[in-house]
C-alpha cells in the first residue's frame, strides 16, 4: 500500500508537468491527446485504488486515518492500583497521541452483573480481566465475549517472550490465545512473626517438600498461637483458611469436580462423593472450628472483620490465602511471613494467573492491542505495576526484583522468597472459578450447605451429599 502511494505522488507530480507543456502546445497530434488521455485515467484509476481503506493492522500507532480514538479499560475497584492506572494511562496517551484511554472503575463484586449486561448491549469495555469477577475466564469466553488473540501475540512474540509458556498456555483454548498473563500468583500460609515470636514457635519452612510441616504440625501450632480471654473482641484464633471449600479439599488431595471440566469449561457431573480426601479435607476445618475452635465460625468471622482484614488487625496468627497477600499485607504494624501450605500427599495449592483481555466485541482491537502490549512490558507498565503494588508479575525477566522486594518486606532472605514462592506452582492448578463456566453459581450452592456445616448444624457427610444433589440439579446449559 505505501509502495503504491508513493509512486502515485510521483505520477501526479509528473502529470502536472506534462499538463503545462501541453498547455503550451499550439498544436498537438491527436496520437498524443490520446495517450495522455489514457494516461492519466489509468493514474486516476491507481490512485483511487489507494484511497481505500485501510486493513485492520494498518495503523499500529493510533487512530486510523489520523483520527483520535477513545477506548474503555475497565479495572476493579483497589486503592492499591488507581494511581498505578492513572500514571500509565497518561504515560500510554503521551506515547499513542491518537489513543485516549478512559478508566472504568468497578467494584469487584458489581462486575459479573454489569459486565453482562454490557456483552448482551454490545457496549463493551475494550480492555479488561476476565478473573477480576466471581465468575471467570471460562465463563466469558463460553459467552464468546473475548477476542482470538492469536494473531496479535504471533506477531509481537518477541515483546512477550519473558511469560513462560504454562502461564500462556492457560487461557490458549484449541490453539487459540484469548488472554495474556498479568499476574502469577500462587496460594501460602501467611503468618504473624510477632505472635510467634511471643509463643516461642519457630517459623514455618519455605520448602515446600519439608514434609515435617503439615496439617497435625499446623493445628499443633494454632492451639499454641489461639488466645481467648472469654470477651470475644479479645479472641485471637490460631488459623484462618480463606479458601472456598473445594479448594480446602485440594489442599488435602481432594477434588470436587473431573478433570474435562477444566478443560471443557463445563461442571458436568460433580465429583463429590467420588474422592474420600474431600471428606476428610471439610471435616478437618470443622474440627478446627467446633473442636478446637482455633478458627471462627462464619458469624465469628463477620463479626471480627467489621474491625477490618483478621490478619492485618491481629486478630489471626496464620492465614492461607493468595498471593495478593504480599501486597495487602504490606501496611500491617507488625513483622509477617510466609510459608507453604502445610504439607500431605497429593496436595494442589491454587494459582491465580490474571490476565488482560480484549471484548470481542471492541470497535478499536488493534488500539486495544497497543494498549495490551503497553500494560505487559516488562520495562514499561508491567515493571512499573509489580513496584507499585508488590503484586507477583507474569514476566520472569521481572521475578528477580520482585523476590528482592519482597524480602524487604517481610524480612525473608531472598532464596526464601523465591522457594516460597515458585514451590507454589510446581503442583499448582489455576483456581476453580477461573476455567469451569458459571462458578458464581456453583460457589453460592457449594457455600449455601458449607455454612452450614461449618457451623455444626450438619455433619459432613450430611452436607457433601446435599451438596451433590444440588449441583446435579443445577440447569448450567452446556
Amino acid at each position: 500500500m505505501l509502495k503504491i502511494k508513493w509512486y502515485a505522488n510521483i505520477n501526479v507530480v509528473t502529470i502536472g508537468t506534462l499538463k503545462k507543456g501541453v498547455i503550451g502546445l499550439k498544436k498537438v497530434s491527436s496520437i498524443y491527446k490520446v495517450f495522455m488521455m489514457i494516461f492519466i485515467l489509468v493514474i486516476s484509476a491507481a490512485l483511487t485504488g489507494c484511497g481505500g481503506s485501510e486493513t485492520s493492522g494498518g495503523d499500529k500507532g493510533g487512530g486510523k486515518g489520523g483520527k483520535k480514538v477513545e477506548i474503555t479499560w475497565l479495572v476493579r475497584t483497589d486503592a492499591n492500583m488507581i494511581e498505578w492506572e492513572k500514571k500509565t494511562i497518561t504515560d500510554f496517551e503521551a506515547k499513542h497521541p491518537d489513543i485516549k484511554v478512559k478508566l472504568e472503575t468497578i467494584p469487584q463484586d458489581e462486575i459479573d452483573q454489569r459486565l453482562t449486561t454490557m456483552i448482551s448491549s454490545g457496549n463493551v469495555p475494550d480492555v479488561w480481566s476476565s478473573n477480576w469477577a466471581n465468575s471467570g475466564f471460562a465463563t466469558y469466553r463460553g459467552m464468546d465475549a473475548l477476542l482470538d488473540l492469536t494473531s496479535y501475540v504471533e506477531n509481537d512474540a518477541q515483546q512477550l517472550s519473558g511469560i513462560p509458556e504454562h502461564l500462556m498456555d492457560i487461557y490458549k483454548i484449541d490453539g487459540k490465545v484469548y488472554g495474556i498473563p498479568m499476574l502469577g500468583i500462587g496460594s501460602y500460609l501467611f503468618y504473624n512473626k510477632d505472635l510467634f515470636d511471643e509463643a516461642g514457635l519457630e517459623y514455618p519452612p519455605t520448602d515446600w517438600n519439608d514434609t515435617s510441616w503439615n496439617w497435625d504440625k499446623a493445628l499443633d501450632y494454632a492451639q499454641k498461637l489461639t488466645k481467648d480471654t472469654g470477651k470475644s473482641a479479645d479472641k485471637i484464633y490460631g488459623l484462618l483458611d480463606n479458601n472456598s471449600p473445594s479448594r480446602k479439599a485440594w489442599s488435602f488431595g481432594g477434588e470436587f469436580f473431573n478433570p474435562d471440566a477444566y478443560t471443557t469449561g463445563v461442571m458436568g457431573e460433580p465429583a463429590i462423593l467420588d474422592n474420600p480426601k474431600n471428606a476428610q479435607a471439610l471435616q478437618f476445618y470443622v474440627d478446627l472450628i467446633n473442636k478446637y475452635k482455633v478458627s471462627p465460625t462464619p458469624s465469628a468471622l463477620d463479626a471480627v472483620s467489621q474491625l477490618g482484614d483478621p490478619f492485618m488487625t491481629g486478630k489471626v496468627a496464620m492465614v492461607v490465602n493468595g498471593g495478593w497477600g504480599f501486597w495487602a499485607y504490606k501496611p500491617a504494624e507488625f513483622n509477617w511471613g510466609v510459608a507453604p501450605i502445610p504439607y500431605v500427599d497429593g496436595r494442589t495449592a491454587t494459582l491465580y494467573v490474571d490476565p488482560w483481555n480484549i471484548s470481542a466485541k471492541s470497535k478499536h482491537p488493534d488500539e486495544a492491542w497497543e494498549f495490551v502490549k503497553f500494560l505487559a512490558d516488562p520495562n514499561g507498565a508491567a515493571k512499573s505495576f509489580m513496584q507499585a503494588t508488590s503484586a507477583t508479575p507474569a514476566d520472569s525477566s521481572l521475578m528477580d526484583d520482585w523476590y528482592q522486594q519482597m524480602s524487604d518486606i517481610t524480612g525473608m532472605s531472598v532464596e526464601d522468597v523465591k522457594q516460597v514462592n515458585d514451590g507454589a506452582f510446581v503442583d499448582g492448578k489455576e483456581a476453580d472459578n477461573h476455567l469451569i463456566t458459571k462458578f458464581s453459581i456453583i460457589g453460592t450452592t457449594i457455600d449455601q450447605t458449607m455454612t452450614a456445616v461449618y457451623e455444626g448444624k450438619k455433619t459432613v457427610d450430611e452436607g457433601l451429599k446435599e451438596i451433590d444433589k444440588n449441583l446435579r440439579s443445577l440447569d448450567l446449559g452446556k
